[in-house]
């Protein structure tokens, strides 16, 4: 992963809200300049993400050897060792729980991410992101979720253009017209042409015009598989753009929406819910 400077900046304000200059206990016992090696291990099986960061964190406190065992986009087992470090006791000691924090929820959210991506490659459907990341935590959140296989929605505002509900429920206080999805895309189009231009519809009356817009991606947010299916019949082999589904799915209902002939699936849980992977930091 290439640590940027936005990036670097995210892991100093972490290793700051750890006041790890403060270690009292590690310069209380005077073992800080102790030269020792730890090992970090899994706890479960998963998807590595985020290793690139913890080896930031320990590199921001002072020199290290770093021997890792696998690397980002690797899977692992319990119980596996991903990295040997070798350092001071005051940069060990200081940068672990901080490491741990990222490389737990990085991996957490590449492992959440894997697991959908392999329910639906078989129907060559892509999983997408959204943009409900951790404040300050969205290019890595991002990331991971490369690792685990999806795709990057926009990564914020000025990326695509995105029709929301309440995009809509603003745009109609000004336009009274029944066409008001045509006209918004007829308006996004001219202003900013060339960018992708994605419609949330809620209902048969918007992806009719939706249809007849031809958005870059259709979005059914939060529909009911057997009304998902009406719909695409309405169309046919006539579609133009991408048709993709979002709004609470879970690994469950994936079996029903699977089949219906879409291109993609975006999934806010795979970032803002995916359990964090338990890992372990222990001094040889």
């Amino acid at each position: 992963m290439k640590l940027t400077p936005e990036i670097k900046a995210i892991i100093s304000h972490a290793l700051k809200e750890d006041r790890v200059f403060r270690d009292y206990t590690t310069r209380g016992l005077s073992i800080e300049n102790l030269n020792i090696t730890a090992v970090i291990y899994a706890g479960v099986d998963g998807r590595l993400a985020g290793l690139d960061i913890a080896r930031e964190v320990f590199k921001s406190l002072g020199k290290i050897k770093w021997s890792p065992v696998i690397e980002d986009g690797c899977d692992f087992r319990a119980g596996d060792e991903i990295v040997k470090i070798n350092a001071k006791a005051e940069v060990i000691l200081g940068g672990e729980r901080t490491a741990l924090n990222f490389l737990s929820h990085l991996s957490g959210v590449a492992t959440f991410t894997k697991r959908f991506v392999e329910l639906v490659s078989k129907n060559k459907i892509k999983i997408y992101d959204t943009r409900k990341t951790l404040p300050g935590l969205r290019k890595l959140d991002k990331y991971a979720v490369k690792i685990g296989g999806g795709y990057n929605h926009r990564i914020d505002l000025s990326q695509a253009l995105m029709i929301k509900d309440n995009h809509v429920n603003s745009f109609r206080k000004i336009y009274p017209g029944s066409d008001y999805i045509v006209e918004m895309v007829r308006r996004l189009r001219k202003r900013y042409p060339g960018k992708e231009l994605i419609i949330e519809v809620h209902g048969f009356q918007e992806w009719e015009q939706a249809i007849k817009a031809c958005p870059d991606v259709v979005m059914f947010d939060n529909w009911k598989p057997e009304d998902i299916e009406i719909a695409l019949k309405m169309i046919g082999k006539r579609r133009k753009f991408e048709i993709e589904i979002s709004g609470n799915i879970n690994l469950e209902q994936l079996e029903k929406i699977m089949e219906l002939g879409i291109d993609r699936i975006s999934l806010g849980k795979i970032t803002h819910s995916a359990p964090a992977i338990d890992f372990s930091l222990e001094v040889i």
